[in-house]
């Protein structure tokens, strides 16, 4: 059978889209029904600091937090949709190669980005009206507040941290997202196989910094071309055994996928 077919890879998209409505309609919910109770309790404490807006600064750490979380934890959530062993059967028997389906799986997580963006949206005006026809003194949009917080902090930073920092940053987030896709296709609870992957990476952590003490101190400098190319590879290996592994799981097993 052949790996990869856009018709088939586009019947399987509608497939679980279908039955994945149930799932993502309550993950929108939730995510609305969360911010707008955070942005209400922080601006109503005000929250004391030195700024015009300061009480919105919890609003917007929660976002920033919120879609981090989303951004790299989001490929242990591919199995998350699926309630029982009827739906793993389901996905199994599917007349689509395992790498359609294990593409189908993880590109699930970014459906969860736009809906997070509409319920903040929505949350955010939400609160922006109901401090409006209250009276309330300073109202403004957690978005703008954001906005203005990150470019603020980016514009008091040192130039040349500007580009260290990024970089850094981004492979960083792309080896946690990836040893979370391995960890959601390793461990056979798929609910929670994101906690025992934080334990495995707070353990590796604790080697690196052991083995080399001097890597924490990456994110002042740009990495050389050796750091960047084994950040690389390890990430491409990540997503290379999270696969195999999809391939050997099985309905009924161990507590994981070997």
């Amino acid at each position: 059978m052949i790996q990869f077919n856009i018709h088939r890879f586009a019947k399987l998209a509608r497939w679980s889209l279908t039955n994945d409505k149930k799932y993502h309609v309550k993950s929108f919910l939730q995510t609305f029904v969360i911010l707008l109770l955070v942005f209400l309790f922080f601006t109503v404490v005000q929250i004391n600091v030195n700024n015009r807006h300061g009480f919105y600064l919890a609003c917007t750490i929660s976002v920033i937090v919120s879609f981090a979380v989303t951004v790299i934890l989001g490929s242990s959530f591919m199995f998350y949709s699926m309630e029982g062993k009827h739906d793993m059967q389901a996905l199994l028997m599917l007349p689509a190669s395992n790498f359609e389906k294990y593409l189908m799986r993880y590109s699930s997580w970014l459906i969860l980005l736009p809906l997070h963006l509409v319920a903040l949206l929505g949350a955010d005006l939400l609160q922006y009206v109901i401090y409006w026809l209250i009276g309330r003194e300073e109202v403004m949009f957690v978005t703008v507040a954001m906005v203005e917080m990150i470019s603020d902090t980016w514009h008091k930073m040192p130039a040349e941290l500007h580009a260290p920092l990024v970089v850094s940053m981004f492979f960083a987030i792309a080896w946690l997202h990836s040893c979370y896709a391995l960890g959601a296709t390793f461990f056979r609870s798929k609910k929670y196989n994101w906690v025992a992957t934080t334990i495995v990476i707070i353990l590796i952590a604790l080697v690196q910094l052991a083995i080399f003490p001097d890597s924490k101190e990456v994110i002042n400098r740009m990495p050389t071309v050796m750091e960047v190319l084994i950040a690389v590879v390890w990430i491409i290996v990540n997503f290379w055994l999270s696969y195999r592994l999809f391939c050997r799981n099985q309905v009924i097993g161990k507590f994981v996928n070997v």
